[in-house]
């Protein structure tokens, strides 16, 4: 393709993100590998950009830079840009994150990453202004720096690359763990923990509040020690009253931006949602608290009704909404105002501030006590119909993930198995029915589909996350179709994932990744099933993997909270 015909090839893509950059004068490609032997022959860096539908971040750089004709320009005659859903090719996106946090960087979206042709990463970071701030220079001018470099100085470049490549080859070096007994393993790995308990609002460290549920799931196996137990009781709480909870429709958003968990970041995502639940459900079992229940179930509910399509549940919903003018603003849809209140009754108006509080126009719940939240919630019903009746609800991302799905339909049947509800069942057997029948050929499990249209993309996450359902439902019913999928799905893993019995994520055993993030990491999803359900596997898991974990969660505990349950 000669130089100068640098074609935006976004505009006709099933994803919602991918089309809404389509529109930008970047001339966008697509991840592959006729976008990096474009990059060999115009001997260009690659700039890749990831995202998704619902980031906020994602669309204040598409509106700003990505929609700038200069910023175009630049990366149309100096770089080969690329444009990658992270949802779709979440293996990819995982290795660049990972690339960009052993710099030192803290991860996230958008995902700013520029490599070479051979899809060697040299610098990364995230959101870039259009214009210079106190803390990051502008997207143009870290364009026309990288590409001088680029060009002038090879041998930096080089240098960057091999210094990741010892760095790799040392930090997957499996290093001989000392020998302790279980007791002390695992008191030093909760102990771990307990360094970044925040005791005073709950939730891991002191700034911004992620939800962070695969590190409650692994400590609410550790109840027994008081303090861990005061400490989940306390995050519980927050989960349940503060403002990451959407106390009028719902679900809960993706996390807040400060320490007291007052200030949401509003998108909301079907990982949390089934998350998020899952774990409050373990807590109503372990405290008997009826509100963790009830919050639980009010998000799932939130999700089947709002997210459910003929295919399976869409993916998440946007932070931004319309606001009164038709432009978009962060959060609005849920910010109340006085016009809200005017549905209640005087008797309603004058005890919501004993039950309930509102700080810039979100509403947090001011206990946990069941008989209080539950007095509250026909007067929050009323305002989210007042609210609801004059805004325009956010969008929703089209596509339909199968690891999210199935994470979902593995919350549904933990409430069943809690509240002895039979509707949690049969939503869970309807929706595992839709996923098996759209992004499944056998034991092999798609990426996900576009309203029925396949994601022709397989990830050791969804297999994991399959797995993981299936091996709940054969728990719960005893029907042996269950147990003959997830041995099928097993071997399938094993087929396609594992090499010198480690599971990568990609299907071409390249990325190899064991930390959790905001969900459990595939690979020690995987370690954890195989493990505590070794008696329904042919075969055990090998020394290989086990000897690879034992030295993640020793060096890297707080990392490592989902493969530290399976107790190697």
């Amino acid at each position: 393709m000669p130089e100068n015909k640098l074609e935006n090839a976004l505009k006709n893509s099933n994803s919602i993100y991918l089309r809404r950059h389509g529109e930008n004068p970047v001339p966008w490609q697509t991840w592959g590998e006729d976008a990096f032997r474009l990059a060999k022959e115009l001997k260009r860096p690659v700039f890749l950009s990831s995202g998704y539908a619902s980031c906020h971040w994602c669309r204040v750089m598409e509106q700003e830079s990505f929609s700038d004709p200069e910023t175009a320009r630049i990366l149309a005659e100096k770089f080969v840009p690329i444009k990658l859903d992270k949802d779709e090719y979440p293996d990819i996106d995982k290795k660049y994150q990972f690339y960009l946090q052993s710099t030192g960087e803290a991860g996230g979206w958008p995902l700013t990453v520029f490599m070479t042709p051979d899809k060697e990463p040299f610098f990364a970071g995230t959101y870039y202004p259009l214009k210079p701030s106190a803390n990051k220079p502008s997207f143009k001018a870290l364009l026309n720096g990288i590409s001088k470099v680029y060009k002038e100085t090879p041998e930096e470049t080089e240098k960057v690359i091999k210094v990741r490549e010892d760095f790799l080859k040392s930090f997957y070096e499996i290093k001989e763990p000392p020998v302790l007994t279980r007791e002390e393993k695992e008191k030093y790995q909760t102990g771990e923990f307990k360094k970044i308990f925040d005791r005073e609002f709950g939730g891991l460290r002191e700034g911004a509040k992620f939800p962070n549920i695969p590190a409650m799931t692994y400590l609410a196996g550790h109840t027994g020690d008081p303090e861990i137990l005061k400490f989940l009781i306390l995050t519980a709480d927050k989960l349940c009253t503060s403002a990451i909870s959407d106390h009028l429709f719902g679900g809960f958003f993706r996390y807040t931006a400060d320490r007291k968990w007052m200030r949401p970041h509003f998108e909301k995502m079907l990982t949390d949602n089934a998350q998020i639940p899952s774990f409050l459900l373990k807590m109503y079992d372990i405290t008997e608290n009826r509100t963790y229940l009830m919050t639980a179930k009010k998000a799932l509910d939130y999700v089947i009704n709002n997210l459910m399509t003929d295919f399976g549940l869409l993916n998440s919903v946007d932070a931004d909404s319309p606001n009164a003018k038709g432009l978009l603003s962060e959060g609005y849809f849920y910010k109340v105002t006085d016009r809200d209140f005017t549905a209640l009754t005087e008797g309603e108006l004058k005890n919501f501030p004993n039950e309930a509080g509102v700080e810039n126009g979100i509403i947090w719940l001011k206990s946990p006590e069941y008989i209080k939240v539950a007095a509250i919630q026909p007067t929050l019903e009323k305002v989210s119909r007042r609210a609801a009746s004059v805004k325009t609800p956010p969008a929703s991302d089209n596509k339909i993930l199968s690891g999210p799905n199935f994470m979902f339909c593995s919350a549904l049947l933990d409430c069943f198995e809690t509240s002895g509800e039979d509707w949690y069942l049969d939503q869970a057997s309807a929706l595992f029915g839709k996923m098996r029948s759209v992004v499944m050929d056998g034991p092999s499990v798609y990426r996900g589909s576009y309203g029925g249209e396949i994601i022709e993309h397989k990830v050791l996450e969804d297999h994991v996350y399959c797995l993981e359902t299936a091996v709940k439902f054969f728990d719960i019913t005893k029907e042996k179709e269950f147990l003959s999928l997830a041995r099928a799905v097993s071997s399938e893993i094993e087929r396609i994932f594992v090499k010198d019995e480690l599971p990568y994520l990609d299907s071409e055993k390249t990325i190899l990744d064991s930390f959790d993030d905001d969900k459990p990491n595939p690979m020690g999803l995987y370690l954890y099933l195989r493990t505590v359900y070794e008696n329904l596997f042919d075969s055990p898991s090998g020394d290989n993997f086990k000897a690879f974990a034992r030295d993640r969660t020793m060096r890297f505990p707080t990392g490592h909270p989902t493969m530290m349950r399976a107790k190697l």
